[in-house]
């Protein structure tokens, strides 16, 4: 079979965040799960869980990286004030309370985000240069890390076919409990819930 592989011409927010989805592995590392789709803060980034329990936040804009960017931080500030809450609706984070990682997708690196990482201030930072593509008429991505990673991470890519999201696998929560949080009401498990 010929591959026809080219610049998709239009691709959508909602469709980038399919295949930024699809493409979680990639993002969080292997064995990731979907937490929330779109959460209700600037950007609507996409929430995650690694292997080991860490809350990642995806914030992506094609169009304009440093939003991108300006937006993922501060929905990492939201999410470390909110931690021991989102903590006990979500499952997958086991009651870990780890803090959570930033990861930021654009076309082209925003403007000072190689001072940051020099520096290590951007410490749990990753950022990815994005482009869509056209594959024998199926629309996918191909993610570059942008983070001064050696040579061997800078040559993963993915290629995410626009597909349904993924169904988050669901763990039981960790055996012991965080002993400092309170439980939550059945109201503020709703709330939290719906966002």
């Amino acid at each position: 079979m010929k591959l026809r592989i080219k610049s998709a011409p239009h691709c959508n927010r909602e469709e980038l965040r399919t295949l930024l989805i699809d493409a979680a592995d990639e993002l969080a590392g292997g064995n990731s799960c979907l937490l929330e789709a779109k959460l209700p803060w600037d950007g609507h980034p996409i929430l995650l869980a690694d292997a080991e329990g860490h809350p990642v936040l995806v914030s992506f804009d094609l169009a304009d990286s440093q939003a991108a960017l300006v937006s993922g931080l501060h929905a990492t500030d939201q999410l470390a004030v909110a931690l021991p809450w989102v903590n006990q609706v979500y499952a997958p984070l086991q009651q870990r309370q780890k803090a959570p990682r930033l990861v930021v997708v654009s076309s082209e690196p925003p403007p000072g985000s190689e001072a940051v990482l020099r520096t290590g201030s951007g410490a749990g930072l990753t950022m990815f240069s994005c482009r869509v593509l056209s594959v024998n008429g199926d629309m996918g991505i191909l993610l570059e890390p942008l983070d001064g990673a050696p040579a061997a991470r800078a040559a993963v890519t993915t290629l995410a076919h626009a597909t349904q999201p993924p169904v988050p696998e669901v763990t039981p929560p960790a055996s012991r409990a965080a002993e400092s949080v309170p439980s939550l009401s059945d109201e503020e498990r709703a709330y939290f819930q719906q966002l």
